[in-house]
This record gives C-alpha cells, sequence and structure tokens, in this order.
C-alpha cells in the first residue's frame, strides 16, 4: 500500500507541476505585455507525444546576445562568435585540401589578395566576406556548395580557454528576453520526466537526447542544445546520428567517416575541431548496438532544425529504408514511452507523407508545387541558374519520419506568409490536412486522443477540406478551409480528418494589429468585418477570404487572433 500511494503522490505532484508550467505557456503575449493572465475555463490535455515547434525560438546564449537582458555576461570559456584562420599559411593549408582543388587559378590567386587585405588574421564570417568582396565581388557565389563550405570549415579557428578546454556556447535560459523559448524548453523536460516517472516514479531528471543532423555542421549545435536541456532540468546526451553514421553502418565503412561527412553531410575537417564528438560517432558506428541502447534508455528526443532533407537522412539506410534506429523510437513512440519534439525543419521532418522541402508562397503561384530535389539554399539567396526555380514549393513524395500521421508540417508560418504555399501543396497532393506552425510556438499531439494544443507566443494554422482542380479554361482553382490556433486553444481531429470540439483561449492581443502583423492576419480581420475579402496576388492570381459564420469569426474580431471555417478561394482572374 506504502508503494502505491507513493507512486499517486509523483504522479499527483508531476501533473500539478505540468498544468501549472502550461498555464505559464497559455497566457502567450500576456507575459511581454505585463498584462494579468487569462484564467481558462478548461485546462489542456496534460499528456503529449509530439511538440512540434515552428522555430525562432530565441534564446539567449553567448552566440546570440541579442535575445539577451541588457546585464547579461557569460565565463571566459564562452565562445562568443565563430572565427576564421584568413592569414596566407592558413589560406594554403585550405587550398591544398583535395576538397578544394577544383577552384581555378583566378579564383585561388583572388583568395590570395583577400588574405592578405585582411584586416588581421583571425576574422568572422561578415570580415571574410568583406575581404574577399574587395577583390572579388563574384567569387564567393560563383563557388558550388562543397567549395564554398569546404573553404569555411577548413579555414574555421579553434578557440579555446587559457586551461585549454575549447570554448562552447553559452545558454542562459533565464536572461532570455522573451519567456516563450525557455518555457518550451522546460515544458518538454517535464513531460520527458513524466515519460521517466512511468516506469521509475523517483526520477527528477529525464534523459533527453538531441540529434543535430539537420544542419550541415550537426556539431556546431551540440553545446547550444546540450546547455538549453540541462538549464531546463534534464540530462542530456547527443547522438551523433547523421547521413555520414547511417552509410558508415550499413556500408560496414566505419573508417571512411571523414570522407563520408563530406559527401552525404557537406561538412570538412570535423576532427580537428570537434575531436571528442567525431570520436563518439565513430565509436558508434563501430558498435551500432550501443546507439540502439542509446534510444532505448532516452525519455525525451529533440530534432534541431536546418534542412529537413538532411534530417530524414539521419534516420533512413543510404538506400532509403526506414533504420533500425527509426524503428526503436517509433516503437517507443507507439508505446507512449518517449516523448519527441522537434523545431523548424526537425517539425517540418515529422511528415508521413509529402514533406515540404522549400519554397514561397510567390514561387507557388509563379512555378506550383514540384515532387522534386529542392535547388541549394544558397540558389534563393544568391539566384544561380538550375532545373528547379530558387523559389519554387518542392516537396518529398513518400513523406518524412511518419511521426506525425494526421497531414503535412510547415514553420516560421505567418511570419514568412507560407499560407498560400500550404494551400497549394496540400491540395495538390489530394493531402487530408495541413499544419502550419509560427515562431516561438508550438503544437502539442497526443496522437491516440488525436487531441492538438497550442501553446507560445502565436499559433498554428490548419487548413482542411483541400481541392484542386482546373476550370474550362484549363486555370488552376484551390480551395480549402482554415482555422487559426492560438496560444491556450485546442482541437480534436475526428474521423473525416477535420478539426472538431475547437475552444479557443479566452486570450486578446493588446497590440496593434495593422502595424504588428501579417498582411495574411489583417485579411482575415477585413474578411470577418466585411463577410467577405478579394485580394489581387501576383500574376493576376486572386485569393478570396469567405467566413462560413460569424461564430467562427467572433474571437479575430474581439482580438483574440483565433478564427475558424475561413473558406479560401485561390484562383487566376479572367483576362
Amino acid at each position: 500500500m506504502k508503494i502505491i500511494s507513493k507512486i499517486k503522490l509523483f504522479i499527483f505532484f508531476s501533473t500539478l507541476a505540468f498544468s501549472s508550467l502550461l498555464q505559464l505557456l497559455f497566457v502567450g503575449n500576456v507575459w511581454a505585455n505585463q498584462d494579468v493572465s487569462p484564467k481558462l475555463e478548461k485546462p489542456l490535455s496534460p499528456g503529449f507525444d509530439l511538440m512540434l515547434v515552428g522555430g525562432g525560438l530565441k534564446t539567449c546564449s553567448s552566440l546570440s546576445p541579442h535575445s539577451c537582458v541588457d546585464s547579461i555576461t557569460f565565463s571566459p570559456n564562452a565562445k562568443l562568435s565563430i572565427q576564421y584562420h584568413f592569414s596566407l599559411d592558413w589560406l594554403e593549408r585550405a587550398l591544398n585540401d583535395a576538397s578544394l582543388q577544383t577552384l581555378s587559378s583566378n579564383q585561388t590567386n583572388n583568395l590570395r589578395k583577400a588574405s592578405r587585405k585582411a584586416a588581421k588574421s583571425s576574422v568572422n564570417l561578415n570580415q571574410l566576406k568583406d575581404a574577399v568582396y574587395q577583390v572579388d565581388k563574384h567569387l564567393l557565389d560563383e563557388l558550388t556548395d562543397q567549395q564554398y563550405y569546404a573553404l569555411l570549415d577548413l579555414l574555421e579557428q579553434e578557440q579555446h580557454s587559457i586551461d585549454g578546454s575549447p570554448l562552447q556556447e553559452q545558454v542562459r535560459l533565464d536572461a532570455t528576453t522573451k519567456p516563450y523559448g525557455p518555457a518550451i524548453y522546460r515544458l518538454f523536460t517535464l513531460q520527458a520526466l513524466l515519460k521517466k516517472q512511468q516506469k521509475n516514479p523517483d526520477a527528477t531528471r529525464p534523459l533527453i537526447g538531441i540529434v543535430t543532423a539537420s544542419a550541415r555542421d550537426p556539431f556546431e549545435s551540440i553545446s547550444f542544445y546540450t546547455s538549453a536541456f540541462e538549464q531546463a532540468g534534464a540530462d542530456v546526451i547527443w547522438l551523433p546520428l547523421d547521413a555520414a553514421l547511417q552509410a558508415g553502418i550499413h556500408h560496414n565503412q566505419c573508417d571512411k567517416l571523414p570522407m563520408l561527412r563530406q559527401q552525404l553531410q557537406g561538412n570538412f575537417d570535423k576532427a580537428r575541431l570537434y575531436p571528442d564528438h567525431t570520436q563518439l560517432q565513430q565509436r558508434l558506428c563501430e558498435s551500432p548496438e550501443k546507439l540502439y541502447e542509446l534510444l532505448e534508455s532516452i525519455d525525451g528526443l529533440f530534432l534541431n532544425g536546418g534542412d529537413q532533407s538532411l534530417t530524414l537522412t539521419a534516420w533512413l539506410t543510404p538506400d532509403k529504408k526506414p533504420s533500425k534506429a527509426l524503428a526503436v523510437i517509433k516503437n517507443r513512440l507507439v508505446n507512449k514511452q518517449i516523448v519527441i519534439g522537434g523545431t523548424s525543419a526537425g517539425t517540418a521532418v515529422m511528415t508521413a507523407a509529402n514533406m515540404i522541402t522549400g519554397g514561397t508562397s510567390d514561387g507557388a503561384i509563379q512555378h506550383g508545387v514540384l515532387s522534386a530535389k529542392p535547388p541549394s539554399e544558397r540558389c534563393e539567396m544568391n539566384q544561380c541558374d538550375g532545373d528547379i526555380p530558387p523559389t519554387a514549393v518542392t516537396y518529398r513524395a513518400e513523406g518524412g519520419l511518419g511521426l506525425f500521421p494526421f497531414g503535412i508540417m510547415d514553420t516560421h508560418f505567418s511570419e514568412r506568409d507560407r499560407q498560400i504555399r500550404l494551400l497549394m501543396l496540400t491540395a495538390s497532393t489530394d493531402s487530408e490536412m495541413g499544419f502550419g506552425v509560427d515562431e516561438n510556438t508550438a503544437l502539442l499531439v497526443n496522437i491516440a486522443d488525436k487531441h492538438l494544443s497550442v501553446i507560445g507566443e502565436h499559433g498554428v494554422w490548419v487548413i482542411e477540406q483541400t481541392q484542386a482542380r482546373k476550370d474550362d479554361n484549363g486555370k488552376s482553382i484551390f480551395k480549402g478551409v482554415s482555422h487559426y490556433l492560438t496560444s491556450g486553444s485546442q482541437a480534436d481531429i475526428d474521423n473525416k480528418q477535420r478539426l472538431a470540439n475547437i475552444e479557443f483561449a479566452n486570450r486578446v492581443v493588446s497590440v496593434n494589429m495593422a502595424a504588428n502583423y501579417p498582411a495574411y492576419q489583417q485579411w482575415i480581420v477585413q474578411a470577418c468585418r466585411e463577410g467577405r475579402l478579394s485580394r489581387k496576388l501576383i500574376d493576376d492570381v486572386e485569393l478570396i477570404l469567405l467566413p462560413s459564420s460569424t461564430t467562427g469569426c467572433q474571437s479575430v474580431l474581439n482580438n483574440q487572433q483565433s478564427y475558424q471555417g475561413i473558406k479560401l478561394l485561390l484562383q487566376q482572374q479572367d483576362d
């Protein structure tokens, strides 16, 4: 009887702590505006399996001081910037590497000239670019991705403290100007603890595994996520899963990991900069069963942001089949033994089918949506030529990790005006639903109950009942019904793959909508006031917003942002 009472006591206090943190998260902008937080009539469900973050978790760190309060200081062991050797001897070292042998003599000579012009031998990225630009303004843009990143990696400088230990990025959750990011890290940690307490009621710290394969350089952000989750109350391990490790295990080529990292992940010379982490990857490649044991032991798994295509290769074998690592976490997710979270690319990769990989709303209108490999991100910045226009919307029809079974996931949503691209992709692929998560915001998902909750600063856009067809003149028409759930709101997904039982939080936004919110959100307000709104977009394409009921607009008209049942029609106007 004593053991049973003890277990019940732990569950009670854990749930109480969880609910308290949720209440803090629900208030959204109230924290930032110092208002009194409203109480929810019905608390959100305390259990969730997935935490899908829209990116932009602004967190105070030594590499992101703009997210810190003014008085913050870091220890002498903090990395304050990424530095590069740009002396002639280090440049010659880089140019002698096999990865840069394809540079032309003119390119190498101009790099040498830039090195001589540089004000100092240790520079940050902007200073390096400026020095090269003064000699040849097109040089860096003309480099291939392999050449560009090899040059940066080979020049990157090791940074050590006085005692010889490597400098690391330091995080200060308590000194972050906006509370949402730190609160989301803490909530994920608390849910991981609840998972752990299912088998060990006395546990006080969960074990969280981080996978950073979304980044071209997965080593760079290890210290950030380790520090963030440790401060949130967890023990943390880095899992060196990436495309190189999967290939090394699959082909029994662990002795070729440096080459595989170059070819598959796109990074160079990392053993010099991160000897301990590259050695860990080597050991787990040679003994993959230890990797699977770690995946069985963690209570939470968190995936970083970057490129979802890279994230996916960390969990698939080289022949694009699910790896044993993926099978392990899927089995544990089904059995509710683990909570899985991701931010940005780490969210997008959760999609079961038609994983979005790139593009913009304007690009979707101009070029359509394409089942194709996306162009380089550097192409979008530099407008380089290629088979796929840099702004075209691309997707992987086979999907991502398959952890989120309800539709397509998209991120950085309202901030980057991605409503049109998600509407067109969802409709074009016959996907039943699409979800767009704003920055500093998370969608919590209870998979078995088909229950959704929203926490953070902004909201989650949901599109359903989508259709794509051609009219009699061959012009494309896209239709759908949209909803917007702000922090503290919740809903269920019914058997028809539609939102049901929507409950909005009573959360008033005390900011000027016209001045501070994206155009799309302003259009919704106008459509709700006028009963219908038509907006001409690029290339003579018209977007019509039609509220399906007055009740669907009540929250947005009360300056609470939330709405439901807005019908969308996207069509090309007649000549």
